[in-house]
């Protein structure tokens, strides 16, 4: 399907989309608040590579809420046609990006969960058991 927007309304457009604050990290907030005490969980900070988006910094997990979109999910993510070589490009881009980041903060001593948007759209089953199976990796690896 072709664009309908003129490049600079596509930019305009593409420039007001949030990094933080959106509704999958508000997601992943709520979630982590009933599993966990508030006050163990540190969003964005900004010392730990990739920058997650909450940390439980006391067992070292550093979480990331991924966009089917933007992050190329395998089960959503869909690339536009229009400009496809640059979509292509970017999400392999991100991927790279995303491992290299993952090796890092195993690096820092944290174990890195990444939970796509739609685990949290649709129930919450598979989100929890990813963060759970991440604290109990930190907790072996730390000894606690």
């Amino acid at each position: 399907m072709a664009d309908w927007l003129t490049p600079q309304q596509r930019s305009f457009n593409m420039s007001r989309i949030r990094s933080a604050g959106t509704k999958p990290e508000v997601r992943l907030l709520a979630l982590l608040e009933a599993m966990y005490p508030a006050d163990e969980i540190v969003a964005h900070p900004p010392d730990l590579p990739g920058r997650p988006d909450f940390v439980l910094p006391e067992i070292q997990v550093a979480l990331f809420v991924d966009g089917c979109f933007w992050h190329g999910c395998p089960k959503h993510g869909r690339i536009p046609e229009d400009n496809r070589d640059y979509w292509e490009q970017k999400l392999r881009r991100n991927r790279i990006r995303h491992r290299l980041v993952a090796h890092e903060l195993r690096n820092r001593g944290y174990v890195p969960v990444r939970v796509w948007d739609h685990e949290l759209k649709s129930g919450t089953r598979e989100a929890r058991r990813k963060i759970r199976r991440a604290v109990k990796r930190a907790q072996l690896s730390s000894g606690l």
